[in-house]
C-alpha cells in the first residue's frame, strides 16, 4: 500500500493497520527527510529516521535524560556488537525496562508529530510476516488510538473534514466490534462531551445542531471518533428537520475540571532519570495496587492456559443452553477484559501476545455461537464420542452454583469502580460496570450504585427517564438519601413541575437543613420559570458542582 500525504489521509490510515492487525513499516517520505514506524499487530513498535536530531539517541541527550558519555558507549556497543541501541543502554544501565519503554514511546510520539505537520509527501506501508518481527520487541505505552486523534486533532482545513465525515444525515452509534469499543484512548474535554450525545438514534448533522460548540470543532471531534472505530455509521438516516436548541453548554461549562484539561492528546510523559529517586505516596499503600496486578496478571495467564483444552462455550464461560442474548453479553464482558489494549497497562507489556491470543479465540467462539446454524454444526461435533459415533443423550455438566458473597464482593468493587470512573468523566464505562452490579447488591451499595448510575444516565439527554427511575430506587432503599432527593427535585424543576421539585428540595431540607442549593431553591419558592436547558443544563449545573 502507497499513497500521497495529503491531509487527513494519516488517521483512516493509521486506523486501518490497528484494525487490520497488521504487522510491518509505515514509511513516510519528504525529500530527502525519511522516517519509519514499525507496527506489530496493529501496535505501535518503534520509529527511526534518517534526520540525525531526530534519532532516539540524540533526542535522549538533547533532553538530558541520557549523558553524552553513556550515548558514546552505547553508539559503539551498537557498531562493534550489532546491538540495538536499547539493548546497549539497558546493559550500560542507563535505563531500566520501564524508563527506556518511556523513552522509546516519546520518540516514536515525536517523531508521528513531525510527520502530522507535513502537508507534503508519501507513504508506504510493507506488510511483514508475523515471524519476520523480533519476539523480543519492546511493548509501547503508546496507544494507536491516541496516536489517530492527534493526526485528526492537526488537521486544520475545515474542507478536508466536511468530505471526511460525507453524508452527516447518517445516524452515529458505538461501535459493535469490541476491538474498537474498548481500546485505550484519551479523549479531550470536546471528544468525551461530544461522545456523551451518541446513543444510536441521532444523526451526525443532529449532534452537531445539539452540542453547542462551533460546527467546524464539532465536525472534527466526530471525525476523530469515527476514525478511531469507537464509534461507527449504523446505516440508518434521518432526514434533517428545524433545528433543535442546543441541549447543553461547552465542555467546559457541563464539567468544571474540564475547563483547565488540555485540548490535545498529551504526550507520553519523559522517562525517569536512573538517579531519580522514585515518588513517594504518603496516602495510598502500594500493596493493593500490586495485589490487583497480580490477580490481572493470573487472569490472563489462566485464560490463555485453558484455550486448548476448552471448547467455545468454556471459552465465554457459558453454559450448553446459553441464549443468544447471553452468548452476546458475555463476549462484550471478556471482549473488554482481554482486549489487546490491556497490554498498555504497567507490568503486563510481557503479556501482549497471550492477550492476543485470547481476543482471537473469544472472536472465534462468538463468531462461531452467535449464529444457529454455524452453532448448531458445532454443538454436533461436540456430540462425538472418540471414535466419532454420536453419543446419545449426551448429559451437560452442570455448571458450579455462583458463590453469592463473592458476586456481591465484585459486584461492591464494580460500584466503586464506577465512581471512580465517574469523577474522570468516564460515563459509558461506569455504566458498563453499574449495570449488571446494581442489581446483585443490598443495602447502601445498592443505594450509592443507584445515584451514581442516574449521574452517568443525565449526561445523555435521551436518558433523563432512565436516571428519573434509578432515583426513584435509590430514594426507596435509602429515604434519607439526600443526593437522590436532589437530583430528582433537579429533574422535575427543569420539567416545570415546580410542586414536585418544591416536595423533593423541602425533603432534602428535612434531611440536611443547612444544604445551600435547597435552601435558595425554597426560598425562591416558585420564580417564574425559564425556558428549559436541552440536555439536563440545569442539572448538570447544580449535581455537578456538588460531584
Amino acid at each position: 500500500m502507497k499513497g500521497i500525504l495529503e491531509e487527513g489521509v494519516l488517521p483512516g490510515l493509521m486506523r486501518d493497520l490497528y484494525v487490520g492487525r497488521k504487522t510491518g513499516v509505515l514509511h513516510f517520505a519528504r525529500g530527502d527527510q525519511a522516517y519509519s514506524v514499525r507496527f506489530q499487530r496493529g501496535h505501535l513498535v518503534n520509529a527511526t529516521t534518517n534526520v540525525t536530531e531526530d534519532r532516539l539517541g540524540e533526542m535522549l541527550v538533547r533532553e538530558r535524560l541520557l549523558s553524552k558519555d553513556n550515548f558514546v558507549k552505547a553508539t559503539v556497543m551498537v557498531v562493534r556488537e550489532q546491538k540495538r541501541l536499547g539493548q546497549a543502554l539497558l546493559e550500560l544501565e542507563a535505563f531500566d525496562q520501564e524508563g527506556l519503554e518511556k523513552a522509546i514511546a516519546r520518540h516514536v510520539h515525536e517523531l508521528l508529530t513531525r510527520v502530522f505537520a507535513w502537508n507534503e509527501g508519501t507513504w508506504e506501508f510493507a506488510e511483514e510476516p508475523e515471524a519476520a518481527v523480533s519476539t523480543d520487541e519492546i511493548t509501547l505505552k503508546l496507544s494507536t488510538g491516541d496516536v489517530i486523534l492527534e493526526a485528526v486533532h492537526g488537521t486544520n482545513d475545515p474542507d478536508v473534514i466536511r468530505y471526511a465525515l460525507g453524508d452527516i444525515d447518517r445516524v452515529l452509534a458505538f461501535s459493535t466490534d469490541p476491538l474498537l469499543r474498548f481500546q485505550n484512548i484519551t479523549l479531550t474535554p470536546t471528544d468525551g462531551f461530544i461522545l456523551s450525545r451518541v446513543d444510536g438514534t441521532l444523526s451526525a448533522r443532529e449532534i452537531i445542531q445539539l452540542a453547542g460548540l462551533s460546527p467546524e470543532e464539532t465536525r472534527k471531534s466526530l471525525f476523530g471518533l469515527l476514525c478511531t472505530g469507537v464509534v461507527a455509521w449504523t446505516g440508518g438516516v434521518r432526514k434533517p428537520k428545524a433545528p433543535p436548541r442546543p441541549a447543553a453548554p461547552s465542555p467546559s461549562a457541563v464539567v468544571p475540571s474540564l475547563a483547565v484539561a488540555p485540548a490535545h492528546v498529551v504526550a507520553p510523559p519523559p522517562p525517569k532519570r536512573p538517579d531519580a529517586a522514585p515518588p513517594s505516596d504518603p496516602v495510598t499503600p502500594a500493596t493493593p495496587i500490586a495485589d490487583a496486578m497480580a490477580q490481572r496478571r493470573k487472569e490472563i495467564l489462566d485464560a490463555h492456559e485453558g484455550l486448548k483444552r476448552r471448547n467455545h462455550f468454556e471459552v465465554l464461560g457459558l453454559a450448553r443452553s446459553a441464549t443468544e442474548v447471553q452468548v452476546k453479553e458475555a463476549y462484550f464482558r471478556l471482549a473488554r477484559s482481554f482486549h489487546p489494549d490491556v497490554h498498555h497497562g504497567a507490568s503486563l507489556g510481557d503479556l501482549r501476545d497471550k492477550l492476543e491470543a485470547v481476543f482471537i479465540r473469544l472472536g472465534e467462539a462468538y463468531e462461531v455461537l452467535r449464529s444457529a446454524t454455524s452453532r448448531a454444526s458445532y454443538e454436533a461435533r461436540l456430540g462425538l464420542g472418540p471414535s466419532g459415533s454420536p453419543v446419545r443423550n449426551a448429559p451437560e455438566p452442570p455448571a458450579p452454583p455462583p458463590d453469592p458473597a463473592e458476586e456481591t464482593r465484585k459486584a461492591e468493587q464494580a460500584i466503586r469502580t464506577a465512581e471512580k470512573l465517574y469523577e474522570k468523566e468516564k460515563y459509558w464505562d461506569a455504566i458498563q460496570q453499574l449495570e449488571p452490579a446494581v442489581p446483585i447488591v443490598q443495602g447502601k451499595m445498592k443505594q450509592r450504585g443507584h445515584v451514581v448510575l442516574a449521574r452517568c444516565y443525565l449526561k445523555n439527554p435521551m436518558w433523563a427517564k432512565r436516571a428519573e427511575e434509578e432515583l426513584l430506587a435509590a430514594a426507596r432503599e435509602d429515604p434519607k438519601s439526600i443526593d437522590a432527593h436532589f437530583i430528582l427535585g433537579s429533574i422535575y424543576k427543569e420539567r416545570g413541575l415546580n410542586s414536585r421539585a418544591l416536595s423533593m428540595f423541602r425533603k432534602v431540607l428535612e434531611l440536611k437543613p443547612d444544604h445551600e442549593e435547597a435552601l435558595v431553591l425554597v426560598a425562591s419558592a416558585a420564580p417564574p420559570t425559564p425556558p428549559p436547558e436541552e440536555g439536563g443544563g440545569l442539572i448538570k449545573r447544580l449535581f455537578n458542582k456538588r460531584s
